[in-house]
C-alpha cells in the first residue's frame, strides 16, 4: 500500500510543536548572524593618585553630578584642555571648588584602572597646561590595570592634566589631578599664623607712603594656541616690598577657565589662597584658558 504524508491538521501535536520550535531557532540564528558585531569602547581613569573623578567616585568630594557613578566615562573629542574634555561632566571644570591637593613626588607613578580597553595612540601628561611627557603605544591594547612613571615633575602646587588618545576613534579620555609636588611627596606646609598688630596711636599728620609698598607687575603670554582659543600664563612679581594679595587684569582675551588663581568676570585673575603672599621681588605664576588668538596680550597688576 502506498504511504502518504499526513496533512498538518492531522499531524500529532508533538510533531507540530517540534516544527514550531525548530523554526523559531532557525530565525533567531539568522538574525544573530546578520547583526553587526558589537564594538568595544575604551573606558578608564587614574585612581592613584586620585584624579578629580576618582575623588567624586569615592565620595571624598561631594555633589559631583553623574561622574561620581562613572569616573571611567570622561570622554570627548581629542585636543581639549578641559578636565571634562568639553563633554558632559562639566563639574570637573569648576576651578572654584576646593579640590584636594595630592602629595606627589617629582618622580611619580600614576595607576590606571581600565573598565574596557581599546587600542591606544598616545598618553599625554601636561603640567599647568604645558606638555611634559608623551608615551606612544602605537595602537597597543592596555591591560586592565597598569602604571606610568612620570619623572622630573616640577616642585610646588601644580595641575596635572592627562589625555588618553584612542587610536581608532576621534575621542580621548581626560584626567585632572591637583598636586603639591616635593621630592619626597611631603604634605603642603601650613600657612603661617596670622598675627595682628595693634593700631598705632592717632597722629596729627599722615606719613607719606613708602615707594614700592603694595606694588606688583604682571606679564602674560600665550603658551599654546588652537583654532579660536589658547592657553595663557600670567607671571606676577612683587615690587620692592612684600604683598599679601594680587589681582591681574588681562587685555586681549576672554578667559573661560583658570588655575592657580580665581577667575572674576572674563578678564581678571585674583590670587589663590596659597599664592597671594609674596616677598619683595618674589614671583608666582597662574594659568588660564581663553578664547581669541593669543596675540596682542597685556596685563596690569594691583596688590595690597
Amino acid at each position: 500500500m502506498r504511504s502518504t504524508a499526513l496533512p498538518d491538521a492531522r499531524r500529532p501535536a508533538p510533531a507540530r510543536l517540534l516544527l514550531s520550535v525548530l523554526a523559531v531557532i532557525a530565525l533567531a540564528f539568522a538574525m544573530f548572524s546578520l547583526a553587526p558585531a558589537p564594538t568595544a569602547q575604551a573606558h578608564g581613569w587614574i585612581s592613584d593618585p586620585p584624579s578629580r573623578q576618582d575623588l567624586c567616585y569615592t565620595g571624598a568630594v561631594k555633589d559631583c553630578g553623574p561622574v561620581q557613578y562613572e569616573p571611567w566615562s570622561v570622554e570627548a573629542k581629542k585636543g581639549s584642555m578641559l578636565c571634562s574634555g568639553g563633554g558632559r561632566f562639566t563639574e570637573l571644570d569648576n576651578e572654584s571648588r576646593a579640590w584636594p591637593r595630592q602629595n606627589l613626588t617629582t618622580n611619580e607613578t600614576f595607576t590606571w584602572d581600565i573598565v574596557a580597553n581599546h587600542s591606544t595612540s598616545t598618553w599625554e601628561y601636561f603640567v599647568d597646561g604645558r606638555l611634559h611627557t608623551t608615551i606612544n603605544d602605537n595602537g597597543a591594547m592596555p591591560p586592565k590595570r597598569f602604571t606610568h612613571t612620570i619623572n622630573n615633575l616640577p616642585e610646588g602646587n601644580h595641575k596635572i592634566f592627562v589625555r588618553w588618545n584612542i587610536a581608532d576613534t576621534v575621542n580621548a579620555f581626560y584626567q585632572c589631578i591637583d598636586a603639591y609636588i616635593t621630592p619626597g611627596g611631603n604634605p603642603a606646609p601650613e600657612p603661617p599664623p596670622v598675627t595682628t598688630t595693634p593700631a598705632p596711636p592717632p597722629v596729627t599728620t599722615t606719613p607719606a607712603p613708602q615707594p614700592g609698598n603694595s606694588s606688583c607687575t604682571a606679564t602674560v603670554r600665550a603658551a599654546n594656541s588652537w583654532g579660536s582659543g589658547f592657553q595663557g600664563e600670567v607671571t606676577v612679581k612683587a615690587g620692592s616690598a612684600a604683598i599679601t594679595s594680587w589681582k591681574v587684569t588681562v587685555s586681549g582675551a576672554t578667559i573661560t577657565q583658570a588655575w592657580s588663581s580665581t577667575l572674576s568676570g572674563s578678564d581678571t585673575l585674583a590670587n589663590a589662597e596659597w599664592n597671594g603672599r609674596l616677598g619683595a621681588g618674589a614671583s608666582t605664576t597662574a594659568g588660564f584658558i581663553a578664547s581669541g588668538s593669543g596675540s596682542n596680550l597685556s596685563a596690569t597688576c594691583t596688590a595690597s
